[in-house]
Protein backbone atom coordinates (compact mmCIF):
# COMPACT_ATOMS: atom_id res chain seq x y z
CA UNK A 1 0.00 0.00 0.00
CA UNK A 2 1.11 3.24 -0.98
CA UNK A 3 0.71 6.41 1.51
CA UNK A 4 1.63 9.86 2.36
CA UNK A 5 3.41 9.67 5.32
CA UNK A 6 2.21 11.99 8.66
CA UNK A 7 4.76 14.41 8.10
CA UNK A 8 4.13 15.05 4.33
CA UNK A 9 0.29 15.77 5.50
CA UNK A 10 2.02 18.02 7.95
CA UNK A 11 4.48 19.48 5.49
CA UNK A 12 1.40 20.18 2.79
CA UNK A 13 -0.51 22.28 5.96
CA UNK A 14 2.62 24.25 6.56
CA UNK A 15 3.04 24.59 2.62
CA UNK A 16 -0.23 25.84 2.23
CA UNK A 17 -0.71 28.07 5.37
CA UNK A 18 2.36 29.75 4.95
CA UNK A 19 3.48 28.09 8.68
CA UNK A 20 6.93 28.73 9.53
CA UNK A 21 7.83 24.95 10.34
CA UNK A 22 8.31 24.33 13.85
CA UNK A 23 11.61 22.37 14.39
CA UNK A 24 10.47 19.95 16.63
CA UNK A 25 6.43 19.83 15.60
CA UNK A 26 5.83 16.82 17.99
CA UNK A 27 7.92 16.51 20.97
CA UNK A 28 11.04 14.80 22.25
CA UNK A 29 11.66 11.97 24.21
CA UNK A 30 14.62 9.67 25.02
CA UNK A 31 12.56 6.74 23.59
CA UNK A 32 12.02 8.00 20.19
CA UNK A 33 13.49 8.54 17.06
CA UNK A 34 13.19 11.53 14.78
CA UNK A 35 11.24 9.13 12.18
CA UNK A 36 9.11 8.38 15.49
CA UNK A 37 8.65 11.39 16.39
CA UNK A 38 8.38 13.73 12.37
CA UNK A 39 5.40 10.30 12.21
CA UNK A 40 7.39 9.05 9.15
CA UNK A 41 6.61 6.04 7.23
CA UNK A 42 8.62 4.03 5.66
CA UNK A 43 7.81 1.62 2.36
CA UNK A 44 9.27 -1.66 3.81
CA UNK A 45 10.10 -3.43 7.30
CA UNK A 46 13.38 -4.09 6.28
CA UNK A 47 15.38 -2.82 9.26
CA UNK A 48 18.77 -3.79 7.45
CA UNK A 49 18.66 -1.07 5.24
CA UNK A 50 19.30 2.79 5.66
CA UNK A 51 16.62 4.72 6.33
CA UNK A 52 16.04 7.59 3.17
CA UNK A 53 14.00 10.78 3.76
CA UNK A 54 12.59 11.61 0.33
CA UNK A 55 11.92 15.13 0.06
CA UNK A 56 9.13 15.81 -2.75
CA UNK A 57 9.04 18.87 -4.66
CA UNK A 58 7.71 17.75 -7.68
CA UNK A 59 9.47 18.97 -11.09
CA UNK A 60 10.06 17.43 -14.84
CA UNK A 61 10.59 14.25 -12.62
CA UNK A 62 7.05 13.57 -12.36
CA UNK A 63 5.41 15.42 -15.36
CA UNK A 64 3.95 13.82 -18.11
CA UNK A 65 2.61 14.92 -21.38
CA UNK A 66 -1.10 14.46 -23.18
CA UNK A 67 1.00 14.86 -26.56
CA UNK A 68 2.53 11.29 -27.02
CA UNK A 69 6.02 9.97 -26.16
CA UNK A 70 8.19 12.46 -28.39
CA UNK A 71 7.00 15.66 -26.35
CA UNK A 72 9.92 17.02 -24.05
CA UNK A 73 8.87 20.45 -24.10
CA UNK A 74 5.18 21.50 -23.69
CA UNK A 75 4.76 18.40 -20.73
CA UNK A 76 2.82 19.43 -17.30
CA UNK A 77 -0.41 18.07 -17.76
CA UNK A 78 0.13 14.95 -16.59
CA UNK A 79 1.58 14.32 -13.42
CA UNK A 80 2.72 11.50 -10.68
CA UNK A 81 2.97 10.97 -6.95
CA UNK A 82 6.41 10.13 -5.22
CA UNK A 83 5.06 6.89 -4.48
CA UNK A 84 3.80 5.84 -7.76
CA UNK A 85 7.76 7.32 -9.28
CA UNK A 86 9.06 4.82 -6.62
CA UNK A 87 7.04 1.87 -7.66
CA UNK A 88 8.28 2.19 -11.22
CA UNK A 89 11.42 0.92 -9.71
CA UNK A 90 11.49 -2.54 -8.75
CA UNK A 91 14.91 -1.92 -7.28
CA UNK A 92 14.50 0.72 -5.26
CA UNK A 93 13.38 -0.53 -1.88
CA UNK A 94 16.29 -3.33 -2.34
CA UNK A 95 18.74 -0.92 -1.34
CA UNK A 96 17.34 1.62 0.85
CA UNK A 97 13.88 2.08 3.28
CA UNK A 98 12.33 5.19 2.00
CA UNK A 99 9.84 7.46 3.61
CA UNK A 100 8.03 10.46 1.27
CA UNK A 101 7.70 13.70 2.52
CA UNK A 102 5.47 16.14 0.46
CA UNK A 103 6.69 19.23 -0.21
CA UNK A 104 4.12 20.13 -3.21
CA UNK A 105 1.27 22.68 -2.50
CA UNK A 106 -2.56 23.40 -4.17
CA UNK A 107 -1.99 26.74 -3.91
CA UNK A 108 0.66 26.88 -7.06
CA UNK A 109 3.93 27.81 -4.96
CA UNK A 110 6.70 25.58 -5.14
CA UNK A 111 10.47 25.89 -4.53
CA UNK A 112 11.28 27.07 -7.91
CA UNK A 113 9.12 30.14 -6.74
CA UNK A 114 9.54 30.73 -3.11
CA UNK A 115 11.85 31.17 -0.68
CA UNK A 116 10.14 29.95 2.48
CA UNK A 117 8.87 26.97 1.34
CA UNK A 118 12.81 26.26 0.83
CA UNK A 119 13.28 27.37 4.32
CA UNK A 120 10.83 25.52 5.57
CA UNK A 121 11.64 21.97 4.13
CA UNK A 122 15.49 23.10 5.09
CA UNK A 123 14.37 23.01 8.22
CA UNK A 124 12.70 20.02 8.10
CA UNK A 125 15.70 18.26 6.75
CA UNK A 126 17.75 19.71 9.53
CA UNK A 127 15.69 18.50 12.23
CA UNK A 128 15.24 14.82 10.85
CA UNK A 129 18.86 14.38 9.66
CA UNK A 130 20.82 16.40 12.98
CA UNK A 131 18.74 15.71 15.51
CA UNK A 132 20.42 14.04 18.39
CA UNK A 133 17.75 11.40 17.87
CA UNK A 134 17.73 10.61 14.48
CA UNK A 135 18.12 7.36 13.17
CA UNK A 136 17.99 8.64 9.09
CA UNK A 137 21.06 7.78 7.00
CA UNK A 138 20.58 10.33 4.53
CA UNK A 139 17.26 12.94 1.89
CA UNK A 140 17.13 13.24 -1.48
CA UNK A 141 14.72 15.67 -2.90
CA UNK A 142 13.60 15.96 -5.86
CA UNK A 143 13.34 19.06 -8.31
CA UNK A 144 12.73 20.99 -10.88
CA UNK A 145 15.82 21.92 -12.41
CA UNK A 146 15.39 25.28 -13.46
CA UNK A 147 16.38 26.39 -9.95
CA UNK A 148 17.63 22.61 -8.72
CA UNK A 149 20.95 24.25 -8.11
CA UNK A 150 19.47 27.18 -5.60
CA UNK A 151 18.19 24.60 -3.25
CA UNK A 152 21.29 22.30 -3.51
CA UNK A 153 23.61 25.73 -2.38
CA UNK A 154 21.34 27.08 0.31
CA UNK A 155 21.04 23.34 1.64
CA UNK A 156 25.25 23.18 1.23
CA UNK A 157 25.33 25.89 3.47
CA UNK A 158 22.79 25.06 6.31
CA UNK A 159 22.27 21.30 6.68
CA UNK A 160 25.95 20.59 8.14
CA UNK A 161 25.59 17.44 10.47
CA UNK A 162 27.90 15.23 7.62
CA UNK A 163 24.85 13.28 6.08
CA UNK A 164 24.39 13.30 2.64
CA UNK A 165 21.95 14.94 1.33
CA UNK A 166 21.30 14.29 -2.37
CA UNK A 167 19.59 16.59 -5.37
CA UNK A 168 17.75 14.83 -8.09
CA UNK A 169 15.68 15.71 -11.31
CA UNK A 170 15.28 14.75 -14.63
CA UNK A 171 14.84 16.64 -18.00
CA UNK A 172 12.54 14.91 -19.56
CA UNK A 173 8.66 13.66 -18.46
CA UNK A 174 7.84 9.87 -17.80
CA UNK A 175 5.81 10.03 -20.89
CA UNK A 176 8.60 10.43 -22.72
CA UNK A 177 10.65 7.74 -25.11
CA UNK A 178 13.69 8.22 -23.24
CA UNK A 179 12.77 9.37 -19.88
CA UNK A 180 15.82 9.91 -17.99
CA UNK A 181 14.19 10.22 -14.16
CA UNK A 182 13.64 6.81 -13.24
CA UNK A 183 17.78 6.35 -13.45
CA UNK A 184 18.41 9.85 -11.62
CA UNK A 185 16.15 8.55 -8.69
CA UNK A 186 18.01 5.77 -8.31
CA UNK A 187 21.50 6.94 -8.19
CA UNK A 188 20.18 9.49 -5.67
CA UNK A 189 19.20 7.34 -3.31
CA UNK A 190 22.26 4.99 -4.14
CA UNK A 191 24.15 8.00 -3.63
CA UNK A 192 22.47 9.12 0.32
CA UNK A 193 22.54 5.20 1.19
CA UNK A 194 26.45 5.09 0.83
CA UNK A 195 28.40 5.53 3.72
CA UNK A 196 30.81 7.16 1.16
CA UNK A 197 28.31 10.11 0.57
CA UNK A 198 29.45 11.40 4.29
CA UNK A 199 31.44 14.39 5.17
CA UNK A 200 30.95 15.42 1.36
CA UNK A 201 28.12 18.14 1.68
CA UNK A 202 24.83 18.15 -0.36
CA UNK A 203 25.42 16.40 -3.86
CA UNK A 204 23.74 15.98 -7.17
CA UNK A 205 22.93 12.72 -8.97
CA UNK A 206 22.54 13.45 -12.26
CA UNK A 207 23.27 11.71 -15.84
CA UNK A 208 25.06 9.36 -14.38
CA UNK A 209 27.71 12.06 -12.59
CA UNK A 210 28.22 12.74 -9.13
CA UNK A 211 28.29 17.10 -8.39
CA UNK A 212 28.75 18.90 -5.47
CA UNK A 213 25.81 21.08 -4.37
CA UNK A 214 28.21 23.95 -4.02
CA UNK A 215 29.16 23.97 -7.75
CA UNK A 216 26.62 22.46 -9.45
CA UNK A 217 25.02 24.87 -12.03
CA UNK A 218 22.28 24.05 -15.01
CA UNK A 219 24.10 24.32 -18.80
CA UNK A 220 21.92 23.44 -20.70
CA UNK A 221 18.12 23.81 -20.79
CA UNK A 222 16.89 21.31 -22.76
CA UNK A 223 19.16 17.89 -22.89
CA UNK A 224 19.87 15.39 -19.95
CA UNK A 225 23.47 16.10 -19.60
CA UNK A 226 22.20 19.56 -18.09
CA UNK A 227 24.35 19.75 -15.25
CA UNK A 228 27.65 20.88 -14.35
CA UNK A 229 30.08 23.07 -12.52
CA UNK A 230 31.03 26.51 -12.02
CA UNK A 231 34.71 25.60 -10.63
CA UNK A 232 36.62 22.23 -8.75
CA UNK A 233 34.71 19.64 -11.35
CA UNK A 234 32.49 15.94 -10.44
CA UNK A 235 32.93 14.46 -7.60
CA UNK A 236 32.61 10.85 -9.04
CA UNK A 237 30.48 8.60 -11.56
CA UNK A 238 27.59 5.53 -10.85
CA UNK A 239 29.40 2.54 -12.48
CA UNK A 240 26.23 0.09 -12.43
CA UNK A 241 24.46 2.85 -11.21
CA UNK A 242 26.21 2.74 -7.75
CA UNK A 243 28.30 5.58 -6.99
CA UNK A 244 32.09 5.63 -7.39
CA UNK A 245 34.00 8.82 -5.91
CA UNK A 246 37.22 10.14 -7.27
CA UNK A 247 38.64 11.62 -4.09
CA UNK A 248 38.44 11.50 -0.67
CA UNK A 249 35.77 14.11 1.28
CA UNK A 250 36.74 18.12 0.86
CA UNK A 251 35.27 21.12 1.20
CA UNK A 252 35.54 24.36 -0.56
CA UNK A 253 38.03 26.75 0.76
CA UNK A 254 35.08 29.65 -0.02
CA UNK A 255 31.87 27.62 1.68
CA UNK A 256 30.76 29.20 5.18
CA UNK A 257 28.39 27.12 7.21
CA UNK A 258 25.67 29.36 8.37
CA UNK A 259 23.51 28.58 11.63
CA UNK A 260 20.08 27.45 11.13
CA UNK A 261 18.78 28.84 14.02
CA UNK A 262 20.64 32.22 13.98
CA UNK A 263 19.12 32.26 9.99
CA UNK A 264 16.20 32.10 11.55
CA UNK A 265 15.72 34.41 13.89
CA UNK A 266 15.87 36.96 11.22
CA UNK A 267 12.52 39.49 10.71
CA UNK A 268 12.45 37.84 7.02
CA UNK A 269 11.08 34.49 8.57
CA UNK A 270 9.79 31.97 7.84
CA UNK A 271 11.46 33.14 4.53
CA UNK A 272 14.79 35.06 3.73
CA UNK A 273 16.07 38.66 3.37
CA UNK A 274 14.85 40.05 -0.24
CA UNK A 275 18.10 40.71 -2.56
CA UNK A 276 17.93 40.98 -6.38
CA UNK A 277 20.12 39.89 -9.08
CA UNK A 278 21.34 42.82 -12.26
CA UNK A 279 23.26 41.89 -15.12
CA UNK A 280 25.48 44.14 -16.15
CA UNK A 281 26.45 45.47 -19.62
CA UNK A 282 27.86 48.60 -21.40
CA UNK A 283 25.44 51.55 -20.42
CA UNK A 284 24.72 49.60 -17.15
CA UNK A 285 22.64 51.81 -15.12
CA UNK A 286 23.03 52.33 -11.46
CA UNK A 287 19.45 53.89 -10.61
CA UNK A 288 18.56 50.15 -11.07
CA UNK A 289 20.76 49.68 -7.94
CA UNK A 290 18.80 52.06 -6.21
CA UNK A 291 15.32 50.83 -7.52
CA UNK A 292 15.87 47.34 -5.94
CA UNK A 293 16.80 49.72 -2.47
CA UNK A 294 13.17 51.21 -3.00
CA UNK A 295 11.54 47.69 -3.43
CA UNK A 296 12.89 46.54 -0.07
CA UNK A 297 15.80 44.85 -1.41
CA UNK A 298 18.66 44.23 1.81
CA UNK A 299 20.92 43.37 -0.88
CA UNK A 300 22.08 43.00 -4.78
CA UNK A 301 23.90 41.02 -6.63
CA UNK A 302 25.21 41.97 -9.98
CA UNK A 303 27.00 39.92 -12.77
CA UNK A 304 29.70 42.16 -13.95
CA UNK A 305 31.61 42.22 -17.18
CA UNK A 306 34.63 40.38 -17.27
CA UNK A 307 36.05 39.40 -13.82
CA UNK A 308 33.17 41.45 -11.93
CA UNK A 309 33.51 44.88 -13.72
CA UNK A 310 31.08 47.64 -13.52
CA UNK A 311 31.00 49.92 -16.68
CA UNK A 312 28.82 52.72 -15.39
CA UNK A 313 26.82 53.83 -12.36
CA UNK A 314 29.81 53.94 -9.30
CA UNK A 315 28.22 56.66 -8.16
CA UNK A 316 24.66 55.18 -7.61
CA UNK A 317 26.44 51.94 -6.27
CA UNK A 318 28.26 54.46 -3.94
CA UNK A 319 24.88 55.51 -2.67
CA UNK A 320 23.05 52.26 -2.39
CA UNK A 321 25.98 51.24 -0.23
CA UNK A 322 25.70 54.31 1.79
CA UNK A 323 21.95 53.18 2.83
CA UNK A 324 23.14 50.38 3.84
CA UNK A 325 22.54 48.21 0.95
CA UNK A 326 24.64 45.05 0.54
CA UNK A 327 26.35 44.95 -2.78
CA UNK A 328 28.35 41.59 -4.08
CA UNK A 329 29.68 41.93 -8.07
CA UNK A 330 30.18 38.25 -9.45
CA UNK A 331 30.64 37.94 -13.49
CA UNK A 332 28.80 37.16 -15.97
CA UNK A 333 30.54 34.80 -17.17
CA UNK A 334 30.25 30.61 -16.69
CA UNK A 335 33.35 30.47 -15.26
CA UNK A 336 36.50 32.00 -13.37
CA UNK A 337 36.84 34.10 -10.44
CA UNK A 338 35.53 37.80 -9.80
CA UNK A 339 38.72 39.32 -8.19
CA UNK A 340 39.16 41.27 -4.95
CA UNK A 341 39.72 44.88 -5.55
CA UNK A 342 42.38 46.57 -3.26
CA UNK A 343 40.50 48.90 -1.96
CA UNK A 344 36.98 47.21 -1.48
CA UNK A 345 33.76 49.13 -0.79
CA UNK A 346 31.61 45.99 -1.72
CA UNK A 347 32.27 42.24 -1.94
CA UNK A 348 33.76 40.79 -5.17
CA UNK A 349 32.10 37.04 -5.04
CA UNK A 350 35.18 35.02 -6.15
CA UNK A 351 34.53 31.93 -7.55
CA UNK A 352 31.04 31.84 -6.18
CA UNK A 353 28.83 32.50 -9.20
CA UNK A 354 26.13 35.31 -9.46
CA UNK A 355 23.01 32.74 -8.55
CA UNK A 356 24.60 31.16 -5.67
CA UNK A 357 26.14 34.50 -4.15
CA UNK A 358 22.45 35.93 -4.01
CA UNK A 359 21.99 32.75 -1.81
CA UNK A 360 25.12 33.38 0.02
CA UNK A 361 24.39 37.03 0.56
CA UNK A 362 20.78 36.19 1.78
CA UNK A 363 22.24 34.28 4.40
CA UNK A 364 24.98 36.54 5.47
CA UNK A 365 22.04 39.18 5.34
CA UNK A 366 19.88 36.52 8.28
CA UNK A 367 22.91 36.36 10.12
CA UNK A 368 23.94 39.77 11.12
CA UNK A 369 26.67 40.29 8.56
CA UNK A 370 27.79 44.01 7.76
CA UNK A 371 28.88 44.84 4.46
CA UNK A 372 32.34 44.30 6.15
CA UNK A 373 31.85 41.12 7.47
CA UNK A 374 30.17 40.53 4.20
CA UNK A 375 33.39 41.60 2.12
CA UNK A 376 35.50 39.10 4.47
CA UNK A 377 33.07 36.16 3.97
CA UNK A 378 33.04 36.08 -0.29
CA UNK A 379 36.84 36.98 -0.62
CA UNK A 380 38.84 35.88 2.49
CA UNK A 381 39.84 32.62 1.63
CA UNK A 382 40.68 34.44 -1.93
CA UNK A 383 42.71 37.54 -0.48
CA UNK A 384 44.66 35.24 1.71
CA UNK A 385 45.63 33.27 -1.21
CA UNK A 386 47.13 36.49 -3.23
CA UNK A 387 48.71 38.62 0.14
CA UNK A 388 46.02 40.93 0.08
CA UNK A 389 44.41 40.85 3.78
CA UNK A 390 41.24 43.08 4.37
CA UNK A 391 42.05 45.04 7.26
CA UNK A 392 38.40 46.70 8.51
Amino acid sequence: MWFHSICSVLALVYAAQGTPYARSPFPRSENTTSSERLGLEYLTDNSTLPKILILFTGGTIVGGSIYGGLDDTQYGQLEITAEQLIARDKYLLTIANLAVSNWTTETGDSTGTSDSLVMNMTRFAHDALCSADSDITGAVFTHGTNSLEETAFLMDLLVNCHKPVVGVGAMRPWTDLSFDGDANFFQAVALAASPTSRDRGVLVAFADKILPGFWVTKLIPNEPDAFGVTAFGELGAFLNNLPYYYNTPSSPYQKHEFDLATVSADASYPALPKVDILYAAREFDGNLVLDCLANGAKGVVIAGTGDGGLPNGADEVAEALAKGLHIVVGTRSPFGASSPERDPTYAKSGYVHVIQARIMLQLAIASGFGMNQTIELFEGTLREAIGQPFVY
